[in-house]
C-alpha cells in the first residue's frame, strides 16, 4: 500500500515537472517570437525603406512579418460602397484585389464605411473604437465630407477638431499603424449652397484639404485628383455617378486608379 502511495506521489511529481517544462517551453517560444518581432520592427524603422516608405513597402513588410497585412478603410457610404455592384466593386475591394495580385503581399481589407455618417457620427457612435479593435496595419480614412457638408452642414472648424480627435486616437492606440487620409469623389453639388449651408462642397473640400496638409498627415486629395482625371479622360460627372452623389463602377474604378498610382509613392510625399 505504501509502495503504491509512493509510486502515485512519484508520478504526480513527474507530471508536475513535465507541466512546468511545457509551460517554460511555451513561454520561452513566445518570448523569443516577441523578441524577433520587436527586432524586425526596429530594423525596419532604422532602414532606408522606412524613411522613404510607401503603402506598398508597409504592406510587403507586414506580409513578410505576419503572413498578411490588414487594411481598414474608414469613412462614409462611398467607402461602404453605395452604388457599387459585385461586377463593379467599391474602391476598397479593388484595392484588396489589386494588392493580392502583387508578389510579396497578402492583404485583407476590412470595410468600416457607414452610410450617412459624418466625422461626428464616427466618434459618437464609437466607430473609431471598432477600427482600433481590429488593430489594422494600415488605415485609409475617407473624411466623410460629403455628409459633413449636407443637412445640417457641420461647422468646418468642428470638422477639423473631429479629424484631429480621430487622428490622436489612432496615434495613441495604434502607434505603429500607417494612417492615410483622403477626401471623396466630386458630386453634382460641388458648387451648390445647400439649405442653411455657409460653404459649398467644393469650398468645404478646399479648406479641409489645406488643414490636413498643414498637419503633414499622409493625404490623397481624391476630390481634386478625380476632377483632374475626369477632365483628362473627358468624363462628365453624370458618367461616373450612380446617383447625384455616389459613384458607379466607373467612378469607383477611377478612384482606385488614383490610389494605385500612389501605392509606391513615399507616404511623406502624399499631400
Amino acid at each position: 500500500m505504501k509502495q503504491k502511495k509512493k509510486l502515485h506521489q512519484k508520478n504526480s511529481t513527474f507530471g508536475i515537472v513535465i507541466l512546468l517544462m511545457a509551460i517554460f517551453i511555451i513561454f520561452f517560444n513566445i518570448t523569443k517570437e516577441n523578441h524577433t518581432l520587436a527586432q524586425k520592427n526596429e530594423n525596419y524603422k532604422l532602414s532606408d525603406t522606412y524613411r522613404n516608405e510607401s503603402l506598398l513597402d508597409r504592406a510587403m513588410f507586414v506580409t513578410e512579418r505576419d503572413d498578411e497585412v490588414t487594411i481598414a478603410v474608414l469613412g462614409s457610404s462611398v467607402t461602404f460602397g453605395k452604388g457599387a455592384t459585385e461586377d463593379q466593386p467599391v474602391w476598397g475591394d479593388l484595392l484588396e484585389a489589386g494588392l493580392n495580385e502583387m508578389d510579396g503581399i497578402i492583404a485583407k481589407v476590412i470595410n468600416h464605411g457607414y452610410s450617412g455618417y459624418s466625422t461626428a457620427d464616427l466618434i459618437s457612435r464609437e466607430k473609431i473604437e471598432a477600427v482600433v479593435k481590429d488593430k489594422p496595419d494600415i488605415i485609409i480614412f475617407e473624411l466623410c465630407l460629403i455628409n459633413n457638408n449636407r443637412y445640417p452642414q457641420n461647422d468646418i472648424n468642428q470638422t477639423k477638431l473631429d479629424i484631429q480627435w480621430i487622428m490622436d486616437r489612432f496615434s495613441e492606440e495604434l502607434p505603429d499603424t500607417l494612417v492615410i487620409l483622403q477626401t471623396a469623389n466630386p458630386t453634382i453639388y460641388n458648387d451648390v449652397f445647400l439649405e442653411d449651408g455657409k460653404v459649398t462642397y467644393d469650398q468645404y473640400n478646399n479648406e479641409i484639404a489645406e488643414y490636413v496638409k498643414a498637419q503633414q498627415w499622409p493625404f490623397i486629395d481624391t476630390y481634386h485628383l478625380m476632377q483632374n482625371k475626369m477632365e483628362v479622360q473627358n468624363l462628365s460627372i453624370e458618367e461616373m455617378l450612380d446617383d447625384n452623389v455616389h459613384p458607379n463602377g466607373v467612378g469607383y474604378n477611377l478612384w482606385f486608379e488614383l490610389l494605385k498610382e500612389r501605392l509606391n509613392m513615399p507616404v511623406k510625399e502624399l499631400h
